[in-house]
């Protein structure tokens, strides 16, 4: 099954170049191509586990559907890392690939898996991104915008943060339902990870939904 960033090819290509042009004067790209083909360490526990490739998750992308999360997060348990506690329930899992020349995964030669919850009475989603070129969060800035009711001035100031965010350190929005953290990543590009929860807002504390996706990058690994 496949799904497409909210807004069509035209929509995000206006928001991705707009925000990187707003950016474009705030200094060097922070992270891209990587010299040593390895970037990171442990995730959540301490525990050590090998990373994902940009061209493993295109094989992901292509085939996911149904209800399993292909990349291996385990929800309840980052939730109950977080101290919080509610029921979740698995929905559809979709993949994406770049579709036509315009696109924003064309333009970041990337690729998407989407696996949806519901946690306790809310929504959420979380999107795997990688980029072959430039940085992987660049990708979903239409969707975090969308998710997070955020003006343009706002996605300007968000990108801006997360070009700047370490590795393994999510990077929340203003209305506290999104946050994005950078994942550790076999060979060259960028992969991250965007937590979306509820619409606009959430019922989990800035606090919980910092520790709920900091726990989250720490599985998102393949191995």
């Amino acid at each position: 099954m496949k799904r497409r960033i909210p807004g069509g090819g035209l929509t995000v290509a206006v928001v991705v170049a707009a925000v990187l042009a707003a950016c474009s004067g705030q200094g060097g790209d922070g992270h891209g191509s990587g010299g040593d083909g390895h970037r990171g360490g442990d995730g959540a526990g301490g525990k050590s586990a090998a990373p994902l490739s940009v061209a493993a998750l295109r094989s992901l992308a292509a085939d996911a559907e149904g209800t399993t999360c292909p990349v291996p997060y385990d929800v309840p348990a980052a939730l109950r890392a977080a101290d919080v506690h509610r029921q979740v329930e698995r929905r559809s899992v979709e993949g994406e690939l770049p579709d036509g020349p315009d696109s924003a995964l064309a333009r970041f030669k990337g690729a998407l898996v989407g696996c949806g919850y519901r946690i306790g009475g809310e929504r959420a989603r979380l999107f795997t991104v990688g980029a072959g070129e430039g940085h992987a969060v660049n990708v979903l800035l239409p969707q975090i915008q969308h998710d997070a009711r955020l003006e343009m001035a706002g996605l300007q100031r968000y990108a801006a943060r997360t070009g700047k965010a370490a590795e393994g350190e999510p990077v929340l929005t203003p209305s506290g339902n999104v946050a994005s953290v950078r994942l550790p990543v076999a060979g060259d590009g960028d992969l991250a990870l965007v937590v979306t929860v509820g619409e606009g807002r959430t019922q989990l504390s800035r606090t919980e939904m910092t520790a709920f996706a900091r726990h989250l990058a720490g599985q998102g690994t393949r191995g």
